[in-house]
């Protein structure tokens, strides 16, 4: 049998490609009022490994129908960023928990940390 872990949130997003993740890396982009790897109003940078994602961390229960509006919702902020940069058409959903900073034993290399 499964628990479900309703206090646990979910992450949906995608692997951002080169063009965004150099778009996200430059300095002085205003990209910092869209787009954090601390906790955002709007979008959410996390790694995986080596790979960064893009995407919005939802804090409760989401409905197949949101699941859209929030795709449509992700890719709309990051248009606003660069109209040209190459998005995805799906996202992935992540299950996820929060790390601590000083929790470095064991961390999943899939992990959300900052």
């Amino acid at each position: 049998m499964l628990e479900i872990l309703v206090d646990e949130p979910i992450f949906i997003g995608f692997k951002a490609g080169r063009a965004l993740r150099h778009l996200l890396e430059s300095p002085g982009n205003a990209e910092n009022e869209y787009v954090s790897s601390k906790d955002s109003t709007f979008l959410r940078r996390c790694r995986i490994g080596e790979d960064i994602y893009v995407g919005k961390l939802i804090h409760e229960a989401l409905a197949t129908d949101r699941v859209d509006d929030v795709r449509r919702n992700i890719l709309s902020i990051l248009r606003k960023l660069d109209p040209v940069v190459p998005l995805p058409t799906t996202l992935k959903i992540f299950s996820c928990r929060a790390v601590t900073e000083t929790s470095t034993i064991e961390q999943p290399s899939w992990g959300f940390a900052e």
